[in-house]
């Protein structure tokens, strides 16, 4: 990413990512973490940036790494630029992975064939049209406005999770005291269920390309504003986890730690 910092007052739209647009075309793009963008037409092809440069092998993913955030930041060097970006706050038209519309077609194409053997094909196939026919990425329209349904305020020795794809967090930064607004998060129960970063994607529901491996653990102050809810995932249907929100910049009991580096697999 050219510029990272205009991300850090965006909204997300899930957990870690970011939609934007960017170069002539208006390419639509994922960005991760603020500082890595996927275009959204490439999800789903192998992750290989660069020659030589592999995420799974990257030295700053060894839990012995003396310097894990300058070899990152050396690692981040070695990726191909993108064009500069702008944040997207709409689904409207945002494009369907093709890997995704395949997959699709092939759910239809089963379920059809079920109902064929029932005799209700031609009652069935209208309404899949119009299950099918969401936005590419998730249901609803307004991805920098959306939220969780309900509201709460947090608990005196409340312990919230995030999981992100890297050792360097915009959001809730190692050191500081404060989560920044428009944050995600889960309360502490669901750590038990997310032993490692591909685990995180999957129950969460994330569209990510990268495995979520670095566990950050968050103290907000008592009385803490916070969104809550269960996420819908990418293609509408319910998410796997309990979803937390900070709409508003909160303060924590205590510096936040160095992030719990969690195996990839």
């Amino acid at each position: 990413m050219p510029d990272p910092e205009m991300f850090d007052a965006a909204p997300e739209w899930r957990m870690g990512l970011h939609l934007a647009r960017g170069g002539q075309d208006r390419a639509a793009y994922l960005v991760i973490g603020g500082v890595v963008a996927v275009a959204v037409e490439e999800i789903g092809t192998p992750v290989e940036p660069v020659e030589g440069v592999s995420y799974l092998r990257a030295s700053w993913l060894n839990p012995a790494c003396p310097r894990r955030a300058e070899l990152f930041e050396e690692w981040l060097d070695y990726l191909w630029p993108v064009p500069k970006l702008s944040v997207e706050h709409r689904l409207d038209g945002f494009p369907q992975p093709e890997w995704r519309e395949e997959r699709r077609h092939k759910r239809q194409e089963a379920t059809l064939a079920e109902q064929d053997g029932a005799g209700g094909v031609a009652a069935l196939a209208p309404a899949l049209d119009v299950v099918e026919a969401r936005p590419a990425l998730a249901a609803g329209a307004a991805a920098g406005a959306r939220i969780l349904p309900f509201a709460t305020l947090s608990e005196p020795a409340a312990v919230m999770h995030r999981w992100e794809a890297f050792p360097v967090s915009r959001r809730c930064a190692a050191g500081a005291s404060s989560i920044a607004p428009a944050t995600f998060a889960a309360p502490e129960r669901e750590k038990a269920f997310i032993p490692s970063g591909f685990s995180a994607l999957a129950r969460q529901g994330l569209p990510s390309v990268l495995p979520t491996c670095f566990l950050y653990t968050l103290e907000p102050m008592p009385a803490s504003v916070i969104e809550c809810g269960a996420p819908a995932s990418v293609d509408g249907s319910g998410g796997g986890t309990v979803e937390l929100r900070f709409p508003h910049a909160t303060p924590t009991r205590m510096p936040i730690l160095e992030p719990v580096l969690l195996p990839p697999l």
